[in-house]
């Protein structure tokens, strides 16, 4: 395949200024598990490659999954260029001499994962889910191997292979006329993931939130746990990203190098970290990984970049390897291992009074400009005496996710990653909670 690729480039660099490929290849094997029965279970695989040209300073770009058609594509690429408008922000990243060593993205044990595998897997679920009070509703289990390639005519070329193994479970419990519900999954580069953890996680999560009592609407200290803390930071991370800067879509438009947050906290974009769910050696253009300083005890230090958007941008500023993209797009700004660090720990053992949220819906209806959100509060519960108490039915939490930025601390030593955030459970010290 990489002759295929090098052979098209060399054919490119003499029709165009620029020119970059990128391909893709994914095999994967997922279950789906619905109401207590193995509902859909698939093999899948695709190639894809991506043709992106620079002429004249207009881009052009076309995509395929029939390898047969490449240099049609390239073709078409080339029209397209022609089409467009001109851009003295295009740009393809150089070649760089070395790149980092990033452990733990791939399991050799993986390569023999099935689909006989992952059905026994799903199962096994589904039995640890019966040997409770709760019926398994949901979840299901993927196992993937992702292999990329990236090349250009300014000589970049990366070549990473990296596996993930995926299992969740979702589960119901009856409560009086109704149900209870809660859902536990994890996600892992390696074939480590525990399933009597995942299913006590959802089923102990169920049992206890039965019985919902309606709450007294009031301003009182919330301890967000992991999947509402990641929810609700979408629109914080959203303003960090130069793409929205420039569009004039970010709430930390010209506050560089200020006070954004409380002094305690720091926030990284890391695509180094061993073993973390979005690391790898380069970005999606070939650039090098990085770690970069986004917040700095509270100070606004950076915002990411890829190499368009860095040259589209009024400072005097590089890529920071946040390029992000699939074979059947252009590159855009996106993030690696977002890493949130706080000086300062609140645990729920030191709170008298106060709420615990799950999880939440609703997090898309957040003002990615202002921050203002109003949200459903899933699986929370009265905190009282430090204890985690009466399961709370029917609230909303409503504020505002920057003045909470400003105020918030760690609620546990321990983290945990969602997606491209790594971050703790997070304590806020004054949340409106509406019964």
């Amino acid at each position: 395949m990489e002759q295929l690729l090098d052979n098209l480039l060399k054919d490119l660099s003499k029709q165009v200024d620029h020119a970059e490929i990128y391909f893709e290849q994914a095999d994967s094997t997922d279950v789906e598990i619905l109401n207590a029965q193995i509902n859909n279970a698939k093999d899948e695989s695709f190639k894809g490659v991506g043709i992106r040209v620079i002429n004249n300073q207009k881009q052009g770009f076309a995509h395929t999954t029939n390898i047969n058609k490449i240099k049609e594509t390239a073709k078409q690429a080339i029209l397209n260029s022609k089409l467009n408008n001109t851009d003295e922000n295009l740009t393809m990243v150089d070649e760089y001499d070395k790149y980092p060593t990033v452990y733990g993205l791939y399991d050799k044990q993986l390569e023999d994962y099935d689909l006989t595998d992952a059905i026994e897997y799903s199962n096994y679920l589904i039995d640890l889910t019966n040997q409770t009070e709760c019926m398994p509703t949901g979840g299901g289990v993927g196992i993937a191997h992702d292999k990329t390639i990236i090349k250009n005519t300014n000589g970049v070329s990366v070549t990473e292979s990296v596996t993930s193994s995926f299992a969740s479970i979702e589960v119901n419990v009856e409560d009086g006329d109704v149900v209870s519900g809660a859902y536990s999954f994890d996600v892992s580069h390696y074939n480590d993931i525990n399933a009597e953890e995942i299913v006590e996680e959802a089923t102990e999560l169920a049992l206890s939130s039965r019985g919902g009592q309606k709450t007294q609407t009031r301003d009182t200290p919330v301890i967000l746990d992991y999947r509402a803390t990641r929810s609700l930071l979408g629109v914080f991370f959203s303003a960090l990203s130069s793409e929205n800067t420039q569009r004039g879509r970010s709430y930390f438009n010209g506050k560089k190098n200020t006070l954004v947050t409380t002094e305690e906290f720091t926030l990284t974009d890391d695509g180094t970290i061993p073993g973390a769910l979005a690391s790898s050696i380069s970005d999606d253009e070939g650039t090098p990984s990085q770690k970069t300083i986004l917040i700095e005890d509270g100070i606004l230090k950076n915002f990411v970049y890829d190499a368009y958007r860095a040259n589209k941008d009024e400072e005097e500023v590089t890529t920071t390897a946040n390029a992000s993209r699939s074979y059947n797009n252009v590159p855009s700004v996106g993030f690696s291992n977002l890493k949130l660090e706080f000086k300062e720990i609140l645990p729920l053992e030191d709170i008298t009074n106060g709420v615990l949220v799950t999880n939440i819906m609703g997090a898309h209806t957040a003002n990615p400009i202002t921050g203002d959100f109003s949200v459903e509060a899933v699986n929370a519960f009265e905190i009282k005496n430090g204890q985690r108490a009466t399961p709370i039915k029917n609230a909303m939490i409503s504020g505002n996710i920057f003045e909470i930025m400003k105020n918030a601390k760690a609620a546990t030593k321990k983290t945990k990653q969602l997606g491209s955030c790594i971050t703790p459970k997070l304590y806020v010290d004054n949340l409106r909670i509406i019964g």
